[in-house]
């Protein structure tokens, strides 16, 4: 007998930051997860993307006018793999230029930050999360992605 789903699957709406300094080295959070990740956070379901980013930025780093790039990833799930998770994910993968200092900032401000330049990401790509943040970091650095969204799936 089928079964039929009784509730919508609930949303996650996610903003992933990649915080690129002036060397092009990107900034990684260790610790959790068995690997290396790129900044997030989790927003409400009316939340603008580009201002939710902005606002955890200045929370999170004092970073108060983030240098915001042209290239941006953009990821939803695909109505057939929502029943696997029994729920829908939404992102948004927004580069963020930042100066020496503020990367001076990042990586003092835990023992499991730390920042990779390009060579060091593609060598080591499978130990970053989300999947597909090194293609994104190396093509915008590497000037050989157009600007605007860029679909990740």
């Amino acid at each position: 007998m089928p079964t039929a789903r009784t509730s919508k699957p609930t949303s996650d709406r996610r903003v992933y930051l990649l915080l690129l300094d002036d060397e092009n080295r990107l900034m990684l959070c260790g610790g959790c997860c068995s690997g290396w990740t790129v900044p997030q956070t989790l927003l409400g379901p009316d939340t603008d993307f580009r201002d939710g980013a902005a606002q955890h930025l200045a929370e999170r780093f004092h970073i108060d006018s983030p240098r915001f790039g042209s290239v941006y990833g953009i990821h939803e799930t695909r109505e057939p793999e929502c029943w696997v998770h029994d729920h829908h994910t939404i992102s948004r993968v927004f580069i963020v230029k930042i100066s020496s200092r503020e990367s001076d900032l990042f990586q003092a401000s835990s023992p499991s930050h730390t920042r990779w330049g390009i060579h060091e990401l593609k060598s080591r790509h499978q130990e970053i999360s989300p999947e597909g943040v090194t293609l994104l970091a190396s093509g915008y650095v590497e000037g050989w992605l157009p600007d605007g969204p860029i679909s990740l799936y």
